[in-house]
Protein backbone atom coordinates (compact mmCIF):
# COMPACT_ATOMS: atom_id res chain seq x y z
CA UNK A 1 0.00 0.00 0.00
CA UNK A 2 1.53 3.63 -0.49
CA UNK A 3 1.80 5.57 2.06
CA UNK A 4 1.69 9.68 2.38
CA UNK A 5 5.00 11.27 3.89
CA UNK A 6 4.02 14.89 5.41
CA UNK A 7 8.39 16.36 4.73
CA UNK A 8 9.00 19.79 3.64
CA UNK A 9 12.22 19.73 1.01
CA UNK A 10 12.93 23.23 1.44
CA UNK A 11 15.05 25.12 3.49
CA UNK A 12 12.38 27.33 5.21
CA UNK A 13 9.40 24.42 7.10
CA UNK A 14 7.40 27.17 7.93
CA UNK A 15 6.73 28.15 3.82
CA UNK A 16 4.70 25.38 1.88
CA UNK A 17 6.48 24.53 -1.34
CA UNK A 18 4.79 25.93 -4.73
CA UNK A 19 1.49 27.80 -2.45
CA UNK A 20 1.39 31.38 -2.20
CA UNK A 21 1.82 32.37 1.36
CA UNK A 22 -1.52 33.53 3.70
CA UNK A 23 -1.31 36.72 4.72
CA UNK A 24 -0.26 37.00 8.36
CA UNK A 25 -3.52 37.79 10.23
CA UNK A 26 -2.30 41.21 12.39
CA UNK A 27 -3.25 42.18 15.95
CA UNK A 28 -4.74 45.18 16.62
CA UNK A 29 -2.69 48.10 16.72
CA UNK A 30 -0.32 50.20 14.82
CA UNK A 31 1.34 47.45 12.67
CA UNK A 32 -0.43 46.38 9.35
CA UNK A 33 -1.08 43.07 8.32
CA UNK A 34 2.06 42.00 5.60
CA UNK A 35 2.62 39.38 3.22
CA UNK A 36 6.20 37.03 3.56
CA UNK A 37 8.57 37.86 0.55
CA UNK A 38 8.24 34.59 -1.14
CA UNK A 39 11.56 32.26 -0.75
CA UNK A 40 13.67 31.98 -4.27
CA UNK A 41 13.76 28.23 -3.63
CA UNK A 42 9.99 28.19 -4.44
CA UNK A 43 10.04 29.73 -7.81
CA UNK A 44 13.05 26.60 -8.74
CA UNK A 45 11.77 23.91 -10.97
CA UNK A 46 11.73 20.61 -8.74
CA UNK A 47 12.81 17.56 -9.30
CA UNK A 48 12.79 14.03 -7.17
CA UNK A 49 14.48 10.57 -8.00
CA UNK A 50 14.13 7.32 -6.34
CA UNK A 51 17.15 5.79 -5.86
CA UNK A 52 17.86 1.74 -6.24
CA UNK A 53 21.66 2.24 -4.11
CA UNK A 54 23.56 5.05 -2.37
CA UNK A 55 27.06 3.91 -4.37
CA UNK A 56 29.06 4.64 -6.87
CA UNK A 57 25.89 4.13 -9.70
CA UNK A 58 23.59 6.16 -7.86
CA UNK A 59 26.07 9.30 -7.53
CA UNK A 60 27.01 8.57 -10.96
CA UNK A 61 23.45 9.04 -12.39
CA UNK A 62 21.73 10.70 -9.70
CA UNK A 63 23.34 12.40 -6.71
CA UNK A 64 26.49 14.15 -8.21
CA UNK A 65 24.43 16.31 -10.19
CA UNK A 66 21.62 16.87 -7.96
CA UNK A 67 24.52 18.15 -5.76
CA UNK A 68 25.56 20.46 -7.96
CA UNK A 69 22.15 21.45 -9.44
CA UNK A 70 20.94 22.49 -5.87
CA UNK A 71 24.69 24.37 -5.01
CA UNK A 72 24.37 26.33 -8.29
CA UNK A 73 20.56 27.60 -7.90
CA UNK A 74 19.72 25.72 -10.74
CA UNK A 75 16.65 23.99 -9.35
CA UNK A 76 15.83 21.92 -6.27
CA UNK A 77 16.94 18.56 -6.58
CA UNK A 78 15.72 15.72 -4.02
CA UNK A 79 16.41 12.08 -4.08
CA UNK A 80 14.23 9.27 -1.73
CA UNK A 81 14.70 5.60 -1.40
CA UNK A 82 11.54 4.75 -0.06
CA UNK A 83 8.34 5.89 -2.18
CA UNK A 84 5.43 8.49 -1.80
CA UNK A 85 1.42 7.75 -2.73
CA UNK A 86 0.67 11.03 -2.15
CA UNK A 87 -0.33 12.83 -5.46
CA UNK A 88 0.04 16.04 -3.58
CA UNK A 89 3.92 15.11 -2.81
CA UNK A 90 4.28 15.74 -6.59
CA UNK A 91 2.84 19.01 -6.62
CA UNK A 92 5.62 21.21 -8.86
CA UNK A 93 7.80 18.37 -10.02
CA UNK A 94 8.92 18.66 -13.51
CA UNK A 95 10.44 15.33 -13.27
CA UNK A 96 10.57 12.23 -11.59
CA UNK A 97 13.07 10.01 -12.45
CA UNK A 98 13.48 6.47 -11.03
CA UNK A 99 17.02 4.29 -11.18
CA UNK A 100 17.02 0.89 -12.07
CA UNK A 101 13.77 -0.34 -10.56
CA UNK A 102 12.66 -3.82 -11.02
CA UNK A 103 10.77 -5.52 -8.12
CA UNK A 104 6.94 -6.26 -8.51
CA UNK A 105 6.20 -3.44 -5.97
CA UNK A 106 8.29 -0.86 -8.31
CA UNK A 107 6.02 -1.85 -11.28
CA UNK A 108 3.02 -0.87 -9.19
CA UNK A 109 4.54 2.16 -7.88
CA UNK A 110 5.58 3.30 -11.25
CA UNK A 111 1.65 2.38 -12.28
CA UNK A 112 0.78 4.95 -9.74
CA UNK A 113 2.78 7.68 -10.80
CA UNK A 114 1.89 6.78 -14.46
CA UNK A 115 -1.76 7.71 -13.46
CA UNK A 116 -0.70 10.90 -11.99
CA UNK A 117 2.07 11.88 -14.13
CA UNK A 118 -0.77 14.08 -16.52
CA UNK A 119 -2.43 15.71 -14.04
CA UNK A 120 0.33 17.02 -11.95
CA UNK A 121 2.49 17.95 -14.59
CA UNK A 122 5.34 15.99 -14.64
CA UNK A 123 7.39 13.33 -16.64
CA UNK A 124 8.44 9.77 -15.78
CA UNK A 125 12.30 9.44 -16.52
CA UNK A 126 14.01 5.53 -15.91
CA UNK A 127 18.07 5.66 -15.63
CA UNK A 128 19.83 2.87 -15.91
CA UNK A 129 23.98 2.13 -15.87
CA UNK A 130 24.25 -1.81 -16.71
CA UNK A 131 21.89 -3.81 -18.66
CA UNK A 132 19.20 -5.99 -16.57
CA UNK A 133 18.20 -8.84 -19.23
CA UNK A 134 19.67 -11.97 -17.97
CA UNK A 135 20.18 -13.09 -21.99
CA UNK A 136 23.06 -10.44 -22.29
CA UNK A 137 24.66 -10.77 -18.29
CA UNK A 138 27.33 -13.42 -18.78
CA UNK A 139 27.23 -16.35 -16.24
CA UNK A 140 30.54 -15.63 -14.61
CA UNK A 141 29.10 -11.84 -13.06
CA UNK A 142 27.85 -13.15 -9.51
CA UNK A 143 25.50 -10.78 -9.57
CA UNK A 144 23.38 -11.71 -12.31
CA UNK A 145 21.08 -14.00 -9.88
CA UNK A 146 19.76 -10.55 -9.31
CA UNK A 147 18.17 -10.13 -12.64
CA UNK A 148 18.28 -13.53 -13.52
CA UNK A 149 14.40 -14.03 -13.64
CA UNK A 150 11.95 -13.43 -16.39
CA UNK A 151 10.06 -12.03 -14.17
CA UNK A 152 12.10 -9.41 -13.25
CA UNK A 153 13.17 -9.18 -16.75
CA UNK A 154 9.19 -8.21 -17.88
CA UNK A 155 9.30 -6.24 -14.77
CA UNK A 156 12.11 -3.78 -16.49
CA UNK A 157 10.47 -4.02 -19.87
CA UNK A 158 6.91 -2.52 -18.39
CA UNK A 159 8.18 0.15 -15.73
CA UNK A 160 10.43 1.11 -18.59
CA UNK A 161 7.53 1.72 -20.77
CA UNK A 162 5.49 3.61 -19.16
CA UNK A 163 8.35 6.11 -18.59
CA UNK A 164 8.08 9.09 -21.20
CA UNK A 165 12.10 8.52 -21.19
CA UNK A 166 14.94 5.80 -20.43
CA UNK A 167 18.38 6.99 -19.84
CA UNK A 168 21.31 4.61 -20.61
CA UNK A 169 25.28 5.55 -20.42
CA UNK A 170 26.60 4.59 -24.06
CA UNK A 171 24.91 3.83 -27.74
CA UNK A 172 25.38 0.39 -27.61
CA UNK A 173 23.56 0.08 -24.44
CA UNK A 174 20.53 2.33 -26.08
CA UNK A 175 21.04 -0.31 -28.88
CA UNK A 176 20.42 -3.36 -26.75
CA UNK A 177 17.36 -1.32 -25.07
CA UNK A 178 15.49 -0.47 -28.20
CA UNK A 179 15.88 -3.63 -29.33
CA UNK A 180 14.79 -5.99 -26.28
CA UNK A 181 11.99 -3.04 -25.23
CA UNK A 182 10.49 -2.15 -28.11
CA UNK A 183 10.81 1.80 -26.68
CA UNK A 184 12.50 4.64 -28.97
CA UNK A 185 12.87 7.36 -26.68
CA UNK A 186 16.34 6.25 -25.07
CA UNK A 187 18.74 8.93 -24.03
CA UNK A 188 22.28 8.91 -23.73
CA UNK A 189 24.11 10.71 -21.02
CA UNK A 190 27.97 9.12 -20.23
CA UNK A 191 29.31 8.82 -17.05
CA UNK A 192 31.26 12.42 -15.93
CA UNK A 193 33.17 12.02 -12.57
CA UNK A 194 33.13 15.46 -10.71
CA UNK A 195 36.42 17.41 -10.32
CA UNK A 196 35.34 17.77 -6.31
CA UNK A 197 35.53 14.22 -6.03
CA UNK A 198 37.99 12.48 -8.52
CA UNK A 199 40.51 15.28 -9.21
CA UNK A 200 43.59 14.06 -7.37
CA UNK A 201 46.53 14.25 -10.35
CA UNK A 202 49.84 15.64 -9.62
CA UNK A 203 52.12 15.93 -12.49
CA UNK A 204 55.14 15.66 -10.73
CA UNK A 205 53.81 12.55 -8.81
CA UNK A 206 52.82 11.22 -12.07
CA UNK A 207 55.94 12.03 -13.41
CA UNK A 208 58.21 10.79 -10.51
CA UNK A 209 56.47 7.36 -10.81
CA UNK A 210 57.61 6.51 -14.10
CA UNK A 211 61.03 6.95 -12.27
CA UNK A 212 60.90 5.20 -9.70
CA UNK A 213 59.27 2.35 -10.65
CA UNK A 214 60.95 1.91 -14.13
CA UNK A 215 63.13 -1.61 -13.45
CA UNK A 216 59.59 -2.67 -12.37
CA UNK A 217 56.76 -0.92 -13.05
CA UNK A 218 53.00 -1.46 -11.37
CA UNK A 219 50.10 -2.39 -12.78
CA UNK A 220 46.80 -1.60 -11.76
CA UNK A 221 43.26 -2.76 -12.08
CA UNK A 222 40.58 -1.42 -10.06
CA UNK A 223 37.77 -3.48 -11.37
CA UNK A 224 34.85 -5.01 -9.51
CA UNK A 225 34.62 -8.49 -8.46
CA UNK A 226 31.89 -9.06 -10.82
CA UNK A 227 34.53 -9.57 -13.82
CA UNK A 228 36.02 -13.01 -12.08
CA UNK A 229 34.66 -15.86 -11.96
CA UNK A 230 34.44 -16.53 -8.18
CA UNK A 231 31.73 -18.91 -7.80
CA UNK A 232 33.13 -21.15 -11.17
CA UNK A 233 29.91 -20.94 -12.65
CA UNK A 234 31.70 -20.04 -16.49
CA UNK A 235 34.97 -22.50 -16.33
CA UNK A 236 36.91 -19.64 -15.61
CA UNK A 237 35.91 -17.83 -18.96
CA UNK A 238 35.58 -13.96 -17.64
CA UNK A 239 36.95 -10.89 -18.25
CA UNK A 240 40.45 -12.14 -17.09
CA UNK A 241 40.82 -15.56 -18.66
CA UNK A 242 43.48 -14.30 -20.98
CA UNK A 243 45.25 -12.40 -18.11
CA UNK A 244 45.80 -14.88 -15.22
CA UNK A 245 48.41 -17.14 -16.80
CA UNK A 246 50.01 -13.39 -17.75
CA UNK A 247 49.91 -11.86 -14.57
CA UNK A 248 51.50 -15.32 -13.20
CA UNK A 249 54.18 -15.18 -15.43
CA UNK A 250 55.36 -11.51 -14.77
CA UNK A 251 54.83 -11.03 -11.74
CA UNK A 252 58.58 -10.90 -11.37
CA UNK A 253 58.55 -8.42 -14.13
CA UNK A 254 55.90 -6.15 -13.11
CA UNK A 255 54.60 -5.22 -9.57
CA UNK A 256 50.94 -6.52 -10.06
CA UNK A 257 48.24 -4.09 -7.88
CA UNK A 258 44.70 -4.94 -7.06
CA UNK A 259 41.96 -2.93 -5.48
CA UNK A 260 39.16 -4.89 -3.68
CA UNK A 261 39.56 -8.19 -5.24
CA UNK A 262 41.38 -10.34 -7.84
CA UNK A 263 40.62 -13.33 -10.02
CA UNK A 264 40.76 -16.51 -7.71
CA UNK A 265 43.93 -18.11 -9.09
CA UNK A 266 45.65 -15.04 -8.26
CA UNK A 267 45.38 -15.66 -4.57
CA UNK A 268 48.35 -17.59 -3.67
CA UNK A 269 50.28 -14.93 -4.99
CA UNK A 270 48.83 -12.28 -2.91
CA UNK A 271 49.77 -14.46 0.38
CA UNK A 272 52.71 -14.81 -0.69
CA UNK A 273 53.22 -10.92 -0.93
CA UNK A 274 53.95 -11.15 -4.64
CA UNK A 275 50.68 -9.30 -6.11
CA UNK A 276 48.80 -5.98 -4.12
CA UNK A 277 45.46 -6.27 -2.85
CA UNK A 278 44.12 -3.49 -1.35
CA UNK A 279 40.72 -3.32 0.49
CA UNK A 280 37.88 -1.73 -1.03
CA UNK A 281 37.27 1.31 -0.25
CA UNK A 282 34.19 3.84 0.45
CA UNK A 283 33.51 5.86 -1.95
CA UNK A 284 34.74 9.24 -1.21
CA UNK A 285 38.04 7.63 -0.35
CA UNK A 286 38.23 5.77 -3.51
CA UNK A 287 40.21 8.56 -5.61
CA UNK A 288 42.71 9.60 -3.21
CA UNK A 289 43.83 5.54 -2.39
CA UNK A 290 43.71 5.32 -6.48
CA UNK A 291 46.05 7.97 -6.67
CA UNK A 292 48.24 7.00 -4.10
CA UNK A 293 49.17 3.55 -5.03
CA UNK A 294 51.66 5.29 -7.65
CA UNK A 295 50.18 3.18 -10.68
CA UNK A 296 52.74 3.32 -13.82
CA UNK A 297 49.99 1.88 -15.73
CA UNK A 298 46.07 1.00 -15.06
CA UNK A 299 44.12 -1.52 -17.06
CA UNK A 300 40.80 -2.76 -18.61
CA UNK A 301 40.34 -6.29 -19.80
CA UNK A 302 36.95 -7.37 -21.15
CA UNK A 303 35.32 -9.87 -22.70
CA UNK A 304 33.65 -8.93 -25.74
CA UNK A 305 29.98 -9.57 -25.04
CA UNK A 306 27.04 -7.38 -25.22
CA UNK A 307 27.21 -7.19 -21.45
CA UNK A 308 30.82 -5.28 -21.40
CA UNK A 309 29.80 -3.51 -24.74
CA UNK A 310 27.17 -1.56 -22.63
CA UNK A 311 29.10 -0.56 -19.86
CA UNK A 312 30.37 2.86 -19.45
CA UNK A 313 33.98 4.29 -19.95
CA UNK A 314 34.72 5.44 -16.35
CA UNK A 315 37.59 3.60 -15.82
CA UNK A 316 39.16 4.86 -18.94
CA UNK A 317 38.01 8.28 -17.69
CA UNK A 318 38.74 7.99 -14.10
CA UNK A 319 42.65 6.93 -15.50
CA UNK A 320 42.77 9.52 -17.47
CA UNK A 321 42.03 12.41 -14.82
CA UNK A 322 44.29 11.54 -12.86
CA UNK A 323 46.78 10.82 -15.66
CA UNK A 324 47.29 7.15 -15.41
CA UNK A 325 47.82 5.66 -19.02
CA UNK A 326 45.61 2.83 -19.30
CA UNK A 327 45.54 -0.21 -21.57
CA UNK A 328 41.66 -0.91 -22.81
CA UNK A 329 40.15 -3.80 -24.06
CA UNK A 330 39.31 -2.79 -28.00
CA UNK A 331 35.78 -2.70 -27.70
CA UNK A 332 32.74 -0.62 -27.91
CA UNK A 333 32.61 0.57 -24.41
CA UNK A 334 36.41 2.08 -25.04
CA UNK A 335 35.61 4.15 -28.46
CA UNK A 336 36.65 7.12 -26.42
CA UNK A 337 40.10 6.05 -25.80
CA UNK A 338 42.96 6.92 -28.13
CA UNK A 339 43.32 3.68 -30.86
CA UNK A 340 46.81 2.77 -29.67
CA UNK A 341 45.99 2.64 -25.71
CA UNK A 342 43.44 -0.31 -26.89
CA UNK A 343 44.56 -4.02 -27.18
CA UNK A 344 42.79 -6.97 -28.68
CA UNK A 345 45.45 -9.88 -27.51
CA UNK A 346 47.00 -10.57 -24.50
CA UNK A 347 50.66 -10.42 -26.79
CA UNK A 348 49.06 -7.19 -28.04
CA UNK A 349 48.64 -5.96 -24.89
CA UNK A 350 52.49 -6.95 -23.63
CA UNK A 351 53.61 -5.26 -26.64
CA UNK A 352 51.91 -1.95 -25.80
CA UNK A 353 52.86 -2.21 -21.90
CA UNK A 354 56.30 -2.50 -23.38
CA UNK A 355 56.65 0.30 -25.37
CA UNK A 356 54.84 2.31 -23.04
CA UNK A 357 57.27 2.17 -19.93
CA UNK A 358 60.05 1.69 -21.99
CA UNK A 359 60.82 5.47 -22.78
CA UNK A 360 60.54 8.58 -20.51
CA UNK A 361 59.13 11.14 -23.00
CA UNK A 362 56.33 8.66 -24.41
CA UNK A 363 55.22 8.27 -21.16
CA UNK A 364 55.18 11.52 -20.13
CA UNK A 365 53.10 12.56 -23.28
CA UNK A 366 50.61 9.72 -22.73
CA UNK A 367 50.09 10.99 -19.30
CA UNK A 368 49.73 15.06 -20.21
CA UNK A 369 47.56 13.82 -23.54
CA UNK A 370 45.33 11.59 -21.58
CA UNK A 371 44.77 14.50 -18.49
CA UNK A 372 43.73 16.84 -21.11
CA UNK A 373 41.01 14.40 -22.71
CA UNK A 374 40.11 13.92 -18.43
CA UNK A 375 38.89 16.96 -17.45
CA UNK A 376 36.73 17.44 -20.23
CA UNK A 377 34.87 14.98 -18.77
CA UNK A 378 34.09 16.69 -15.65
CA UNK A 379 30.63 16.86 -14.43
CA UNK A 380 31.11 20.88 -13.57
CA UNK A 381 31.90 21.81 -16.88
CA UNK A 382 28.21 23.39 -18.12
CA UNK A 383 28.51 21.01 -21.45
CA UNK A 384 28.14 18.53 -19.34
CA UNK A 385 26.17 19.01 -16.08
CA UNK A 386 23.37 21.12 -18.75
CA UNK A 387 22.94 17.42 -20.06
CA UNK A 388 21.16 16.40 -16.95
CA UNK A 389 19.64 19.98 -17.01
CA UNK A 390 18.21 19.52 -20.27
CA UNK A 391 17.12 16.17 -19.62
CA UNK A 392 14.72 17.48 -16.36
CA UNK A 393 13.59 20.13 -18.17
CA UNK A 394 12.97 19.59 -21.80
CA UNK A 395 10.89 16.22 -23.04
CA UNK A 396 12.63 14.22 -25.61
CA UNK A 397 13.21 15.11 -28.79
CA UNK A 398 13.15 19.27 -27.50
CA UNK A 399 14.77 20.83 -30.56
CA UNK A 400 16.32 23.03 -27.40
CA UNK A 401 18.72 20.27 -25.99
CA UNK A 402 22.18 21.45 -27.46
CA UNK A 403 23.86 19.69 -24.96
CA UNK A 404 22.33 16.54 -25.42
CA UNK A 405 23.07 16.39 -29.06
CA UNK A 406 26.62 16.11 -28.30
CA UNK A 407 25.26 12.20 -27.42
CA UNK A 408 22.23 12.14 -28.99
CA UNK A 409 22.43 13.39 -32.90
Amino acid sequence: MLTQINVNPFPRPNVLPFAKPQKIRGTPGPLKPTEPAEPAEVKLPRFLNYMADMGGCGHYRILWAEQLINAMGMGVSHSNTGIVGEPGWYTGCKVVQIQRQAADEHVKFVEFLSGIKQQMGFRLVYNIDDVPFHEHIPDYNRFKFAFDDDKIRQNCIDIMNMCDEVVVTCDYMRDVFKDVTGKDEITVIPNFPPAFWMDHYDKKQRYDVFRKYKSKPRILYTGSGAHFDVDKKANGKDDFEAFTKFIIDTREKYQWVFVGACPPPLERYVKSGQIELHPWQPLMAYPKKIASLNATVSIAPLQNNSFNKSKSDIKFVEAAILGIPCLLQDIETYHTAPPHMKFDSIEEFEDKLQKLVKKQSTYYKETDDLRKYGETRFLERPENLNCFYELYMLPYGDPRRKHLKRFNP
